[in-house]
């Protein structure tokens, strides 16, 4: 797999340091003194020569990477430049910090309708209601035999199954790329209340499974430690894991709620690059979209992989019976991403999320407020938003379980409801903050339709660095709105059109909690005829917008962009580091330097979406 770009007459460097606090875990003052090691990935033509290199000069192997054509090391601070010199060295990336993609609800606190606090019986939960997954049950698609890995915090097997040991048998693999440890665990709590609403067999007190998919298997990948960060080499591993014993376990589908702060193009990250290994390998991966909401490109890695599953979060408003009154939440990310993608893709309940949690767990301490019943805890965010997701994913593969995951992400986005307003039918939150819309379980799984995502895009050879993608957002300054290249997707005027300052929407699309229109749609058409995604997925990527050059050098100087688009830094519009960039972590002019080469800045200052939600 040689995805990085051993062909290609320029290197990549990055020098990001990103959200310092947590990098301290790996390495100290990565640029400081040249007397300090760093922990960086190092990639090439392939594992054992990059390792035999990094040994040559000094560093320490820590992972064989091969996934990525890389290892994980150790490296003197000081011989970076010369290791990159090396001609089987392609690129060096920090050793970046991953986390959480979800947090507590902190409204949730002031307006618990819930269920009482002391009851001692199991609550019930309202999302699989939320999303029709109950009614999908009916037709008997539950999950069973579809096997999910949730790279996260780890498992609790006990909390999660109730102590039932009959059940407990659905955790059916385990892995701890944090401690190393044999039995599974969750010192955290996270990775055990998403596992609870993808696959949980409880029954709630309304006399239904609290699960999206009950019967589903689980393999439960540790990358993040007891306070819920990690780096990407953890997670590179867990990705590898899964990839490597997929056909073991019959994995098919691969939960990522966690997010890292975007450093350079989907293509030239680490841990992107990982994801989409995956997807060509079969598994149906599904990512949150982060928590950097309502200001537009906060998607972070990997919810800006243009291949992959994101998801946005909205809330049923304590009323999952009534939809009149739903909205997205004001945390949820939106798009567009760097590279011009529209995400998210759907947006599922990721608001007052009930789900199990060990009592003596990190986040269970942190966030006692949000205990409801026995041992079930209330958090917001897109971590559970796309563990809603991952769980709708199983349904529809417990049903045809041939099913790609292009044709997984066509049916979730072609069935998913668009947000309308009941008069107009016009979009009240652009294609940037609903996506499709929100997901429908039951259409998801039963609908007769046929076709696949991510038309005319060649994940192999965007592996393979001899063809790069850009999306068909782009920044029309005369009107100040992020609008999509026409001719492409049966998109007219402004309907889904962006505008303001960072947060504001143009076309009256509405405000985030009131007149709260609905949802509509046939298999997901966007209304007022402006044509249905179903069958135009295409007009998010392919030749159009394709990056060109010899084995991934970009065109125009190592800078622009080929394909019609035009140089970002003019041509473009929105990549020259003043509109719309202004005011953000992004509107220096150095990023857009680094960013259009594929190399990273330094975001030291910053800080990643750690999902709690204000």
């Amino acid at each position: 797999m040689n995805i990085n770009r051993m062909k290609c007459k320029k290197k990549i460097l990055i020098l990001a340091i990103t959200f310092v606090t947590v990098f301290a875990l790996i390495a100290p003052n990565f640029m400081s003194s040249s007397s300090y090691t760093v922990g960086v990935i190092v990639q090439g033509n392939n594992s054992n020569e990059v390792a035999q290199v990094v040994e040559n000069y000094g560093g320490e192997v820590t992972s064989y990477l091969e996934i990525i054509d890389g290892v994980g090391a150790i490296i003197p601070e000081r011989m970076i430049a010369q290791l990159l010199a090396e001609p089987m060295i392609s690129s060096i990336t920090p050793d970046a910090a991953v986390n959480l993609a979800d947090g507590d609800n902190r409204d949730d606190h002031s307006k618990n309708k819930d269920t009482n606090k002391n009851n001692k019986n199991i609550p019930a939960t309202n999302y699989p209601d939320v999303t029709g997954a109950d009614i999908a049950w009916e037709g008997g698609a539950t999950g069973a035999e579809v096997a999910i890995a949730v790279i996260d915090t780890g498992i609790d097997t006990k909390t999660l199954f109730a102590k039932n040991k009959k059940a407990a048998e659905r955790l059916i693999g385990w892995v701890d790329f944090v401690e190393n440890k044999k039995k599974p665990h969750d010192p955290n709590g996270h990775g055990t209340h998403i596992a609870g609403i993808i696959a949980n067999p409880q029954i709630g007190e309304d006399g239904e499974w609290n699960g999206i998919a009950p019967q589903a298997n689980i393999v439960s990948v540790r990358v993040l430690n007891k306070e819920g960060f990690g780096t990407y080499e953890q997670v590179i591993q867990g990705i590898q894991w899964v990839v490597e014993h997929k056909d073991e376990y019959g994995i098919k589908i691969m939960n990522l709620s966690l997010v890292s702060p975007v450093q350079s193009p989907y293509w030239a990250d680490p841990l992107n690059q990982a994801v989409t290994r995956a997807w060509a390998e079969g598994i149906t991966v599904v990512v949150a979209a982060g928590n950097g909401g309502p200001d537009p490109m906060t998607i972070g890695v990997p919810g800006n992989n243009p291949y992959v599953i994101t998801v946005g979060a909205f809330t049923d408003n304590y009323t999952p019976n009534d939809w009149s009154d739903d909205y997205i939440a004001p945390f949820s990310a939106a798009g567009p991403t760097l590279d011009g993608f529209v995400k998210p893709d759907v947006v599922a309940p990721g608001a007052h999320m009930l789900s199990p949690m060990p009592k003596n767990s990190y986040l269970a301490h942190l966030y006692k407020d949000s205990k409801v019943g026995q041992d079930y805890y209330s958090i917001a965010g897109t971590s559970q938003a796309t563990a809603v997701v991952s769980g709708i994913a199983a349904l529809a593969l417990d049903q045809n379980p041939a099913l790609t995951p292009d044709e997984i992400k066509f049916r979730l986005m072609g069935t998913s409801l668009l947000w309308v307003d009941i008069e107009t039918e016009e979009a009240l939150y652009s294609m940037w903050q609903q996506g499709m819309g929100r997901v429908n379980a039951v259409d998801a799984v039963y609908a007769d339709m046929n076709g696949v995502a991510n038309l005319g895009m060649d994940i192999e050879a965007d592996l393979a660095g001899t063809q790069h993608y850009e999306g068909y957002t782009y920044y029309d300054e005369e009107l100040g709105q992020f609008v999509l290249r026409s001719g492409f997707g049966a998109w007219a005027g402004d309907f889904g059109a962006w505008a303001g300052d960072f947060g504001a929407w143009a076309g009256g699309f509405g405000a985030w909690a009131g007149g709260f229109g609905a949802w509509a749609g046939d298999f997901g058409a966007w209304a007022g005829g402006f044509g249905a995604w179903a069958g135009g997925f295409g007009a998010w990527a392919g030749d159009f917008g394709a990056w060109a050059g010899d084995f991934g050098a970009w065109a125009g100087g190592f800078g622009a962009w080929a394909g019609g688009f035009g140089a970002w830094a003019g041509g473009f519009g929105a990549w020259a580091g003043s509109v719309p960039w202004d005011g953000t972590k992004y509107d220096s002019a150095s990023f857009v330097d680094d960013f259009l080469i594929g190399k990273s800045p330094n975001l030291t200052s910053t800080t990643t979406s750690i999902g709690i939600a204000p």
